[in-house]
């Protein structure tokens, strides 16, 4: 009789154990429960009740189905901008809307707003005399390929590194096979080599804060070409060399927020070549976010690797009314 009594705690303790139930959503236990829970006569398990979300989410697409933003100008390379791709540079490097020097201004530089929407907004910033991208920036593409041998060169510098694309006919190289995309450039690093006074930047034109919840970022061409073969800058990438993309938020008054990071390689196995989310919770809210790109490849002269990367669908937090 006890050693009945003992196996019948062994069992139920067995079942208890085993008991235990979990509920998974986006490859992530959300609740837990036990089957010793579930109602007798139904046989349903506990309903689950998320909490409501007090935001929306608003996505910067750089799509033209998606511009909602007003006609405008640049004056100084004779472009108007009615839609994301008219601000797409033609060649990639050189162009007038890029290049053409001591000509722009604080005023008329190249630019891009999200205007009724997320209200993100960016332009050249102010580097070695003049607002040219080779001082940095962000601009606007939809260059693509997976061939970066070919398109692996200064001259491709706003192609990002697609599967399956064909350069510039498929024009699917975006987040999710979309066509338009933005290419960072611009780094500063502690080398007495290196120039940059500002960095890159994004920021809320309407100068309220807000929390950045991510973006899809990937690798260009370029920076592929150079990580895996090196070029005559820079050697290629070692065991333990890396690459990350650096963000840095700051609130009204200029005071930094947080930062975020994000590796774009980390040795030679474990280089971005596919859209990738990048969370920038973690940044607060923001009204202006700086990016930098630091890496582990020195020249002699300071940071070596193209200071590239490909962003796109920038979400961003509004708070539900």
């Amino acid at each position: 009789m006890k050693k009945s009594i003992i196996l019948l705690a062994v069992i139920l303790m067995t079942l208890s154990a085993s008991a235990q139930m979990y509920i998974w959503k986006n490859g992530e236990i959300i609740d837990e429960y036990s089957i010793l829970d579930v109602d007798s006569v139904t046989f349903r398990r506990p309903e689950v009740v998320e909490p409501e979300l007090t935001y929306e989410l608003r996505t910067l697409t750089f799509e033209d189905a998606d511009a909602k933003f007003a006609e405008y100008e640049l004056a100084y390379c004779g472009a108007t901008i009615t839609k994301w791709s008219d601000l797409i540079a033609s060649p990639e490097y050189g162009a007038d809307m890029l290049y053409a020097m001591m000509t722009q201004s604080e005023d008329d530089r190249y630019a891009w707003y999200d205007e009724g929407n997320t209200f993100l907004a960016s332009e050249l910033p102010y580097n070695y005399y003049d607002y040219v991208f080779w001082g940095g920036g962000h601009a606007i593409s939809n260059y693509a390929s997976s061939d970066y041998t070919t398109y692996g060169t200064y001259e491709n510098q706003l192609t990002v590194y697609g599967n399956d694309q064909t350069y510039g006919e498929t024009l699917t190289g975006g987040y999710n096979g979309s066509a338009n995309f933005c290419m960072h450039f611009g780094y500063k690093d502690s080398s007495p080599y290196n120039g940059t006074e500002n960095l890159p930047y994004i920021y809320f034109k309407d100068g309220t804060s807000r929390i950045i919840d991510h973006m899809y970022v990937n690798n260009s061409t370029y920076a592929i070409s150079c990580y895996m073969d090196g070029n005559g800058l820079t050697a290629k990438i070692g065991p333990e060399d890396w690459v990350k993309a650096v963000a840095i938020g700051y609130d009204a008054d200029g005071n930094e927020t947080g930062r975020a990071e994000i590796y774009l390689c980390n040795g030679p196995d474990n280089i971005v070549t596919e859209w990738t989310k990048w969370d920038l919770t973690s940044l607060g809210k923001v009204v202006k976010v700086d990016f930098n790109i630091l890496g582990s490849s020195d020249n002699g002269y300071g940071f070596s690797q193209p200071a590239y990367f490909a962003y796109d669908n920038v979400a961003v937090r509004f708070d539900k009314e």
